[in-house]
């Protein structure tokens, strides 16, 4: 009983592919200095998995969060996450909220008025995407990808 309890364990565990998320980064963006720009970030989801909506259904569940860093030149503004979908695992009370497919997420940016001495300039902000993906039967571990975004900042004209 044991060993087929282990064998069903074994085959679902060996199922769950290695990726999960995957982040398609933007291309550069390019914005002016003393300006404003947003970016989207565009993440997919493998098939039979959802991750957390941000924010989360419940103060206990680990929401999609994407952490960019600032740079002096070009300040990162509250990241935009898209409403979730409501989810209900079976038994449960309550939905959750839930990304699944392709999510995008809005970033928007802002420039120094002081990023420039006359020329333009290219800044990369690095970052992570943390979530947690689930399916049906189990909710995997806590992971993250990590995110680059080439921002362009160009002088007034």
């Amino acid at each position: 009983m044991i060993a087929a309890a282990l064998l069903i364990l074994t085959a679902q565990a060996s199922a769950i592919p290695k990726v999960i998320v995957t982040v398609r980064e933007p291309g550069q963006v390019a914005v002016v200095a003393g300006g404003e720009a947003e970016a989207r970030l565009t993440a997919t989801v493998a098939e039979g998995f959802r991750i957390q909506a941000n924010p989360a259904a419940e103060p206990f569940l680990i929401p999609a969060s994407l952490d960019l860093e600032d740079d002096e030149r070009v300040r990162v503004g509250p990241i935009g996450y898209p409403p979730g979908k409501p989810h209900r695992l079976r038994g449960a009370d309550s939905d959750l909220s839930i990304y699944e497919g392709t999510v995008q997420i809005r970033i928007p940016l802002e420039a120094s008025r002081s990023a420039l001495d006359g020329k333009s300039v290219e800044v990369l902000l690095e970052g992570v995407l943390r979530y947690q993906a689930c399916n049906d039967v189990v909710c995997l571990k806590p992971a993250s990808v990590e995110v680059s975004l080439p921002v362009r900042i160009q002088p007034q004209h």
